[in-house]
């Protein structure tokens, strides 16, 4: 039944992939340092979602105007000034909303300048795409983000701290401090990966007639150097020959 739902319902699966099935933190590994080590708070996580949210959007929509033609390194090197440029106002607007919250999350929220998808995943999917295209499906990569570090933090924040959103929370009097710990960010992130995981399985249809693509699953598939191998081999061959002649 939900392979049937998955085929019927591609193309709205395909549109926001970055939400689901090709979340950013989950599927593709991208961004996880801030999650685990310091997403242990609601209000954390909001902070670095409003953040990363800011820098990511604003940057990969501008740094597509830039030319293809400029080298891949020169653009890589464009899109983290700019986003350095737009790092101080948004973390002004954050301190605003949140006073004294950039020095709670240390060196964390400066190091979202550099984040993947604004240095690896501009160029090998965002750029490739209509303007009106990216802007939708870099909403929903972003959205993604806010989900999963939303929810690790509320988690943590509960049975870590027995507060939500600094409220003091009844059931949780007996927090598990070990829970604001990174290993348990970790962990509960695989878990996420892995009901994550088990969603794609139940999804995507596994039948002869509709096998997914390598790139359905995130992984990029390695080049071929076969053709390469035997194009040299036969150049190869000639040379052999007229040393062999000349010996």
């Amino acid at each position: 039944m939900s392979s049937r739902v998955y085929r019927r319902y591609r193309k709205l699966f395909d549109l926001i992939d970055g939400l689901f099935l090709k979340n950013t933190v989950l599927e593709k590994g991208l961004v996880v340092a801030p999650v685990v080590v310091v997403g242990t708070s609601l209000q954390n996580a909001v902070a670095l979602a409003l953040v990363f949210s800011l820098l990511t959007f604003f940057t990969v929509f501008v740094t597509s105007f830039v030319s293809r033609k400029i080298p891949h390194t020169l653009r890589v090197i464009i899109a983290v000034v700019f986003a350095a440029a737009l790092y101080i106002p948004a973390a002004m607007l954050v301190d605003l909303w949140f006073p004294g919250i950039s020095y709670q999350l240390g060196v964390f929220l400066p190091l979202l300048i550099t984040n993947s998808l604004i240095v690896w995943r501009s160029d090998s999917r965002f750029h490739r795409e209509k303007k009106g295209r990216m802007a939708f499906d870099l909403l929903f990569h972003i959205l993604g983000f806010w989900v999963v570090i939303c929810f690790v933090g509320a988690v943590r924040e509960m049975w870590g701290s027995g507060t939500l959103w600094g409220q003091h929370l009844s059931f949780a009097d007996n927090p598990l401090g070990g829970i604001l710990l990174p290993f348990a960010g970790f962990i509960i992130l695989g878990f996420l990966a892995a009901f994550l995981h088990k969603c794609r399985n139940g999804l995507i249809p596994m039948d002869k007639d509709h096998l997914p693509e390598p790139q359905d699953f995130g992984y990029q598939t390695a080049p071929d150097f076969s053709a390469d191998r035997s194009v040299e081999e036969d150049e190869a061959a000639p040379l052999e020959g007229r040393e062999a002649a000349d010996a």
